[in-house]
């Protein structure tokens, strides 16, 4: 750890940054791989840790920009912040006792790492039909805040859904998330456009919302429980994901989005079976493949 060229960390964390601003995805993924296999860190909780508190900054940067943009729906990212207040504390809790080795936390990290692939491979090639561009006087606005029901209006169009329902559903999303190391938006997006029928125009800002609750409260156990940061090279990470976070959109213009997905989940697929058949690659026969 004490000999990590500093050049090659801003330059990884110049480039989590990019990837996360510009797919929306896999920062928290990238980010692990990072400190697993590029930096050598062999505490895992060490790794959870830093890979949330990179997604921290990575989503605040972006959330006042969606904010200033009206693309936020605060009673709902609230709600979901909200559920992941106990899924977060579980979650973490249950990672630092239980899978504090790297051997046994790559596994799952791996798995993960592969079914966040295939949701971005399956979302390149199988677009969702696009929905027209909201005008510019279009109004966000909530109608009813009830026990029973929350009524939202935008671009002329009436939303509801039952308050409980985000609650659940940040509070499950937060336990694997936490426990994991990433920021769980792989699971909320979807979550939010395909059950709950929001205008994929408000998600990205309203799942970046409630991340940020989320992150706070996992770091801060993770922390409070012990876990070690390496504060030299968080610095330059830190740094590098501020200037790669604002970076990505204007590349993400020059190089077209589906061609960065479909570069990002090939590497993606290399990392995850590296991390799952590859562990047992190496433990029979001795090769190592990540």
């Amino acid at each position: 750890m004490e000999n990590i060229n500093p050049f090659l960390a801003f330059g990884w964390s110049v480039f989590v940054g990019l990837v996360f601003s510009t797919v929306g995805a896999a920062g928290g993924i990238l980010s692990g791989v990072g400190h697993i296999s590029i930096f050598g860190m062999h505490n895992a909780n060490s790794v959870k840790l830093m890979n949330q508190i990179l997604i921290f900054v990575s989503t605040l940067i972006s959330v006042p920009t969606y904010w200033r943009q009206k693309r936020v729906i605060f009673i709902l990212g609230f709600l979901l912040g909200l559920g992941s207040v106990a899924g977060a504390l579980i979650g973490s809790t249950l990672s630092y006792k239980f899978l504090p080795d790297l051997k046994a936390y790559k596994p799952f990290f791996g798995l993960f790492t592969l079914l966040v692939a295939g949701k971005i491979l399956y979302d390149a090639f199988f677009p969702k039909k696009a929905t027209p561009t909201p005008v510019k006087n279009s109004n966000l606005r909530t109608l009813r805040i009830g026990l029973n029901r929350i009524e939202l209006e935008f671009s002329g169009q009436r939303y509801s859904f039952h308050p409980a329902v985000p609650l659940i559903a940040g509070f499950l999303v937060a336990i694997i998330s936490s426990a994991l190391g990433v920021g769980g938006g792989f699971l909320l997006v979807p979550f939010m456009v395909s059950v709950m029928g929001i205008p994929m125009f408000l998600v990205p800002g309203t799942s970046a919302f409630s991340i940020l609750i989320t992150m706070i409260v996992s770091g801060g156990n993770y922390i409070k429980m012990g876990t070690e940061l390496n504060l030299s090279l968080l610095s330059i990470e830190i740094i590098g994901i501020i200037l790669g976070s604002f970076i990505g959109p204007f590349l993400s213009k020059a190089l077209g989005e589906k061609k960065l997905r479909i570069v990002l989940a090939v590497v993606l697929l290399y990392i995850g079976v590296g991390y799952t058949v590859g562990g047992l690659i190496k433990a029979y026969l001795g090769v190592r493949i990540i």
